[in-house]
């Protein structure tokens, strides 16, 4: 940059003594004042043309000045005391005015040739900033393919937890199967039971007394074993049941887990879809889905759209009209450049830019778009580069992906 601007001081400096030797000689081929004067006016209006106005001032103020005084100089050489005077005192009054337009012509070319620098050491610097963000852009990039690595990473979760789901399933089919077979086991104990109550009383009386009193003690060991068989069937029974409500809560926990898992599979597909969304990048939160578009991408230096930003907002309403229940806050953000106030009010003006996009030329019904702008208050780089800065000039499209 320090040798760009030594190199266009050395041509300026080289081009202004150019003229002042060079131009005598091409006034005295043109040969009258009147040409000379209208050459000066000429390179003034140049200047003009060229910006110096702003650029160059104080040497357009001079340029005016010189072909002021050479205006002035040629009304006096042909007033009427002028027109008695010798040939020499007349030749000397036009080379006067030849030297004061010269002058003015000088001073204006010279006003035109900086102006011309100011523009070019413009045009310079505006070039250096679009390489600047020319760069930017590949340090976004590089950071898209690590996000792009970390939701595989999400993926292979999701898979796991699916995994573990469907064991759930299994070990709570295995457990409902024992159970069944415990409880036709009890029946049939039971059934036995009866039978042989059932056989006794058929049987009769005993026609003698020892068998009326084999009779009665075998009646005595029945009854016991009765009572026998009545605990282990209250025990059996209680143990069921504590098994009944143990597969019960399994159930219920196992409805809880499908529950999330369909909303794992839901969340997963919305992430899929909005990673496909140009210049979008996305990433899961707790029950929502976060995209994040960089400012360079939507807006211009302020808070216009730009025609390549509402391609991005178009595909965002395609992803939208895909789930229509879903909730979508957009937050502004800014990086610390400037003042705090200034960069809120920016944060807020680019948020809802977004959401009056959406919902003018992509049919989002306004009930399901908020706006809100944090300024500079929540980066995700460092404000210490340009880089950095990137980065942290960003709306963010936050869509709710279940009940908070």
């Amino acid at each position: 940059m320090e040798k760009y601007k030594d190199a266009s001081r050395k041509m300026l400096f080289i081009l202004i003594w150019g003229l002042i030797i060079l131009l005598p000689l091409t006034v005295l081929a043109e040969d009258t004042p009147v040409m000379v004067i209208e050459a000066a006016k000429l390179a003034i209006d140049q200047a003009r043309k060229a910006g110096a106005e702003q650029q160059a001032v104080d040497d357009l103020s001079a340029a005016k000045s010189w072909l002021s005084q050479a205006e002035k100089a040629y009304e006096a050489a042909h007033s009427i005391m002028a027109r008695v005077s010798t040939a020499k005192m007349k030749r000397a009054r036009e080379e006067e005015v030849i030297y004061l337009a010269t002058m003015a012509k000088v001073k204006g070319l010279t006003a035109e040739a900086k102006s011309k620098k100011q523009m070019t050491a413009a045009k310079l610097k505006e070039t250096q900033k679009d390489l600047a963000d020319y760069q930017s852009a590949i340090v976004v990039m590089k950071e898209k393919l690590r996000e792009a690595e970390d939701a595989k990473e999400i993926q292979a979760k999701a898979e796991a937890e699916r995994k573990h789901l469907e064991e759930s399933q299994r070990m709570a089919d295995e457990m409902e199967a024992r159970k069944r077979k415990e409880l036709a086991e009890a029946e049939r104990k039971t059934a036995e039971l009866e039978a042989i109550k059932q056989r006794e009383v058929r049987e009769g009386r005993l026609k003698d007394e020892k068998r009326i009193a084999e009779r009665e003690k075998e009646t005595s060991q029945a009854k016991l074993m009765e009572v026998q068989v009545g605990a282990q069937r209250a025990k059996e029974t209680q143990e069921i049941r504590a098994k009944e409500e143990k597969f019960a809560a399994e159930k219920e926990k196992l409805a809880v887990m499908q529950t999330k898992l369909q909303a794992l599979e839901q969340e997963k597909a919305m992430l899929i879809a909005a990673g496909k969304i140009p210049k979008v990048t996305a990433e899961a939160g707790d029950k929502k889905i976060i995209m994040t578009i960089l400012t360079i991408d939507l807006f211009t230096s302020a808070s216009e759209l730009t025609p390549a930003g509402k391609k991005i907002l178009d595909g965002v309403g395609d992803f939208l009209k895909s789930y229509p229940n879903s909730k979508v806050l957009t937050r502004g953000h800014t990086d610390s450049t400037g003042k705090a106030a200034a960069n809120q009010a920016l944060s807020e003006k680019r948020a809802q830019k977004v959401r009056e996009y959406l919902v003018a030329y992509q049919n989002v019904s306004p009930g399901r778009v908020t706006a809100e702008g944090v300024g500079s208050a929540q980066p995700v780089a460092t404000n210490a580069s340009a880089a950095g800065r990137a980065l942290n000039r960003r709306v963010e499209l936050i869509v709710i992906t279940g009940e908070p």
